[in-house]
């Protein structure tokens, strides 16, 4: 789950996205080549963007990592592990509870992570919003960390919006559903967009 560097094809968005608004060119000038982070389409990928919700990067990576020297991150053992264990690593008693009934939910077959690849972004994030405890940040993060779909934009991830108030010398840092609205021309690169902000935001407070 460390920072790689964007395929062949994600360049060429990259591309295509600085043709559309040049500014976000500055970015890779000034922070350097982008690195995205990308995950496995797995269920303990799933398990650790649950763990970093509302939680700083290396917070939810202390804890991921407790946990996965615990037990095996697949969803029988997880399933199967008593509470307190769990609550042990660092995980919220509502983190469990979700991370848990994901968990059940798999081994029941009512959600088919192996199948995600296939579906559009709509049937993904029906299938996982059934879960108590992921919402569409949750979502959000899965598409572009684990599927890399480039046109999906968390608006409400605060680091997105103060990197972008910040390449664009606001005065205010817009709310998520403002850089909806300033990041809607870019479309279909607001995912190219959103890992773009991550850099700069990563680089802003090294």
């Amino acid at each position: 789950m460390e920072l790689t560097k964007p395929n062949r094809d994600f360049r060429k968005a990259i591309a295509q996205l600085y043709l559309l608004d040049p500014d976000f060119q500055q970015i890779e000038t000034i922070a350097g080549n982008l690195e995205i982070r990308s995950y496995e389409p797995t269920f303990a990928s799933l398990v650790r963007i649950i763990v970093g919700q509302q939680l700083s990067t290396k917070a939810a990576d202390a804890i991921f990592l407790r946990l996965s020297e615990s037990l095996e991150i697949l969803p029988s053992p997880i399933a199967t592990c008593a509470e307190e264990e769990l609550r042990k690593v660092g995980l919220s008693r509502a983190k469990v509870a979700c991370c848990q009934t994901l968990a059940v939910a798999i081994l029941e077959g009512k959600i088919d992570l192996e199948s995600f690849a296939k579906l559009p972004d709509e049937a993904i994030a029906t299938q996982l919003l059934q879960i108590k405890g992921i919402g569409k940040w949750t979502v959000e993060i899965f598409l572009l960390f684990c599927l890399q779909r480039l046109d999906i934009l968390p608006a409400n991830d605060l680091a997105l919006q103060v990197a972008y108030q910040k390449l664009k010398n606001l005065s205010i840092r817009p709310t998520a559903k403002e850089l909806i609205a300033l990041v809607a021309p870019l479309t279909p690169y607001r995912g190219v967009v959103a890992h773009l902000l991550w850099h700069y935001y990563r680089y802003l407070h090294s």
